[in-house]
């Protein structure tokens, strides 16, 4: 089970009763920050912290384990890995108190970027029963860079059809973000990609999203696409492939 996937601007992540289940039950919720929210090593750089604080009026205990992160069929892919490092893996946080975590990469750099995610889960204590197996999961993003100069490059082919595919191409070296997704159809309507969900396209990957629309799309109408990418707004015209 990867659980929910939340990825955010800030270099700080405040959190507040997440789930694994989709539930709280009867555990408190718990409040506490993570710093930096995404981790960037390189082959230069094999080692980074991420600091976690205890903002509640609870003591909460973290297993923290890693998985290497790939995409295929336009879903993740977690697989357990030894090639990162936690230390401590596992820990318990006092009201107000910190941990700084220390993360060590063993995968060497190659042509495009390599991705793993670090899986942040909340143990529930003795006391809430054991039909929770975690109150939270959180996971969080840890890159080792390419060993080539950064290279975000993404292309969109648009294809007929109710629901209309979007298919998108990352053939940079690495991983790119699409979000605030949204089309403006040949009749004027603008349509919104539903949010949530993992936004990322990593390096080399093509990924595939439905868009829902009233009638299908024509092959060789013109759709509007915009979006906020990593390098700024995108705003281009797609012709309506077959």
């Amino acid at each position: 089970m990867t659980g929910t996937i939340i990825q955010r601007l800030a270099r700080v992540w405040p959190i507040a009763c997440l789930t694994a289940a989709g539930v709280c039950g009867a555990a408190h919720a718990s409040n506490f920050e993570i710093a930096p929210v995404v981790l960037e090593l390189s082959s230069s750089r094999t080692a980074g912290v991420v600091k976690i604080v205890n903002n509640d009026n609870h003591d909460v205990s973290l297993q923290l384990r890693a998985f290497e992160w790939n995409q295929s069929d336009s879903k993740d892919d977690l697989q357990p890995t030894q090639n990162l490092i936690i230390s401590p893996p596992v820990f318990s946080l006092a009201p107000g108190a910190s941990q700084v975590i220390r993360i060590v990469s063993k995968q060497l750099s190659g042509p495009n970027e390599i991705a793993f995610r670090m899986l942040i889960d909340e143990i529930p204590s003795a006391a809430e029963g054991a039909t929770i197996n975690f109150k939270f999961r959180i996971s969080m993003p840890v890159f080792i860079a390419a060993n080539a100069t950064p290279k975000i490059q993404l292309d969109y082919t648009l294809h007929a059809g109710k629901p209309a595919k979007l298919i998108v191409r990352n053939t940079g070296n690495r991983r790119s973000r699409l979000l605030d997704l949204a089309f403006t159809l040949p009749n004027g309507k603008k349509i919104v990609a539903p949010a949530g969900g993992n936004p990322y396209t990593l390096a080399g990957v093509t990924r595939q999203y439905l868009i829902d629309t009233d009638t299908p799309l024509a092959a060789g109408s013109k759709v509007k696409m915009t979006a906020t990418g990593d390098s700024g707004p995108i705003d281009t015209e797609l012709t309506v492939a077959p």
